[in-house]
């Protein structure tokens, strides 16, 4: 719990101090304020204002005040009416309407990066005093609503109409209802957020591009509204990095929300408060989401391969909270909780080492573009070390990795394809030239010895002058001595 004071003089020495550190100012009104008091608050204001010091947070608890201390915290209000050194306000306790009125001036005018109303009393009539904060401020980026008992569905719409209007940039939003667990809907002291209001904040968040953690526990937040969430979890656009939840919903809220966390791209952390029937099998869902190994039997490889790739890889931790109508095995909820501890890239690493592993005999299904394979090979050197690299290269689909490992191999080989169908053409002509002049020598001798017989038979002295004309060359070719 944070320091808190009715001494409002408590804070004024450390004001005056020359110190870059920054101040932490917590006060306490209950019951009535005294006059000195009253005048130690307008001081605090006024060393506020004049300090060089900034102010971490302002923490205002309330109980059963009168109207002295209304008087007071207006002076007070007033007296802070363009202070930018306050960087976040904390409301919290018995404090209604009147007393935010009270703060009005201080709120036209601030910087306010943080702005918290937890247990209090605040209801429709605050969104107008509050609606110049909503819509001009530049600097607010938390808004906490946690645990109030009169919010409604008025407030709601015309906080988020202010905040829309304004463009604030707010990355953290946390709506909550007090005494959500009790569940009691009958309790008409608290007035419930419907389900029309879940609506709109689904919406919001649809347009918001700097929401970064939303919180919503609302007694009306069933599985129709945890659908209208899901919708906007689905875009690509969606920056919600934390999630927390808690409402009328089970089982089939919780099997929307992980349908739509397939796709999700963004959320890290997810908290779940749920008042209907949540056991094993919501769970398993949500554990599927992110892990395509647990409680699931695959066709085939391939079919692996495809929900490895399709899981979710940024989601890292899923808390469930202990609740009458959760039955969650522990088993489940531990690995919920640590489903990761890696960026996304990292995440799916691990995912794509553990399917190869499994499969490192063939892995053809996993349809590898050549240009990959080296990227491929160092992927499993570096899980696996020298025994998975050597598994992959013995494997059946070794041939088909190595036969064109790189663009400049592959260039080559389709160059070389070239050559050789070239070169067979060239081997058919020449075959066939080798043909023809066979076919020529034949026709040739064919005519040479159609000749010789021709002749040989018409003169019949042509044996013998043949046989002369031989010895004749012969003597020609002997040399002269």
């Amino acid at each position: 719990m944070p320091f808190v004071t009715k001494n409002p003089a408590h804070y004024l020495k450390a004001l005056a101090e020359d110190s870059a550190e920054a101040l932490h100012i917590g006060l306490f009104f209950s019951r009535s304020i005294s006059e000195q008091q009253a005048v130690d608050l307008i001081k605090l204001a006024k060393a506020i204002q004049q300090s060089t010091r900034t102010i971490r947070c302002l923490w205002l608890r309330f109980r059963d005040g009168d109207e002295s201390i209304c008087a007071a915290l207006q002076a007070f209000g007033d007296e802070l009416a363009g202070d930018v050194s306050i960087q976040s306000l904390v409301v919290e306790g018995k404090a209604g309407p009147a007393e935010i009125e009270c703060l009005a001036g201080f709120f036209r005018n601030s910087k306010l990066r943080g702005l918290q109303f937890r247990r209090t009393d605040i209801d429709a009539s605050a969104s107008a005093i509050l609606r110049p904060l909503f819509v001009g401020s530049d600097t607010l980026n938390v808004l906490d609503l946690s645990q109030n008992s009169k919010l409604g569905d008025v407030f709601v719409e015309d906080m988020l109409t202010a905040l829309s209007e304004g463009e604030t940039s707010i990355e953290t939003l946390s709506i909550g209802e007090c005494d959500i667990d009790a569940a009691d809907d009958n309790d008409e002291t608290i007035e419930r957020i419907s389900a029309t209001s879940v609506e709109l904040m689904a919406r919001y968040v649809s347009r918001s591009k700097s929401l970064s953690s939303v919180t919503l526990r609302l007694l009306n937040l069933d599985d129709i509204g945890i659908g209208e969430l899901a919708n906007v979890l689905k875009r690509q656009d969606c920056s919600v990095r934390r999630l927390d939840l808690g409402g009328n919903f089970g089982n089939n809220g919780i099997k929307i929300l992980a349908e739509a966390l397939k796709t999700n791209q963004s959320i890290k952390t997810i908290t779940l408060g749920c008042h209907k029937n949540l056991n094993d099998v919501g769970a398993q869902e949500l554990l599927r989401v992110s892990d395509p190994f647990a409680y699931t039997t695959h066709a085939n490889k391939k079919t692996e391969w495809d929900s490895v790739k399709k899981s979710n890889h940024s989601l890292q931790s899923v808390y469930i909270l202990d609740r009458p109508s959760v039955t969650v095995s522990n088993e489940l909820i531990t690995k919920l909780r640590s489903i990761s501890s890696l960026q996304p890239h990292q995440t799916l690493q691990t995912k794509a080492w553990h399917h190869i592993e499994k499969h490192i005999e063939d892995l053809s299904h996993m349809e590898i573009d050549n240009k990959y394979v080296p990227e491929v090979m160092s992927f499993v050197q570096k899980r696996g070390e020298l025994n998975g690299l050597f598994e992959t290269i013995r494997s059946s689909n070794s041939l088909k990795i190595f036969e064109n490992p790189s663009p400049e191999r592959a260039r080559l080989s389709d160059q070389m394809d070239r050559i050789q169908k070239e070169n067979a053409i060239l081997k058919r002509l020449l075959k066939a030239e080798r043909e023809r002049s066979q076919s020529l020598r034949n026709e040739n001798y064919s005519v040479r010895k159609t000749v010789e017989m021709k002749f040989g038979k018409k003169c019949p002295s042509w044996n013998s002058c043949k046989q002369l004309w031989l010895e004749v060359v012969d003597l020609m070719k002997e040399p002269i001595w």
